[in-house]
């Protein structure tokens, strides 16, 4: 269950999997799950290959399922 009180993120920041589960209160693979499904959008950053989620997505997803 998502967490009901808004995540503590950047608007503009970048997030790694595990960081989007702690500010929305679920597991990392229940990340991995809204990423697959389209719930989420990812990047990955090019110097390391890591893929993060923007912060605007998350914020995005908290709306959504909490307003």
């Amino acid at each position: 269950m998502i967490t009901t009180t808004r995540p503590d993120v950047d608007y503009k920041g970048n997030y790694t999997q595990t960081q989007a589960a702690k500010a929305l209160g679920v597991d990392r693979h229940t990340i991995a799950r809204y990423v697959k499904k389209g719930y989420l959008k990812c990047k990955v950053r090019r110097f390391d290959q890591k893929t993060v989620i923007p912060g605007s997505e998350i914020l995005k997803l908290w709306g959504g399922m909490c307003i």
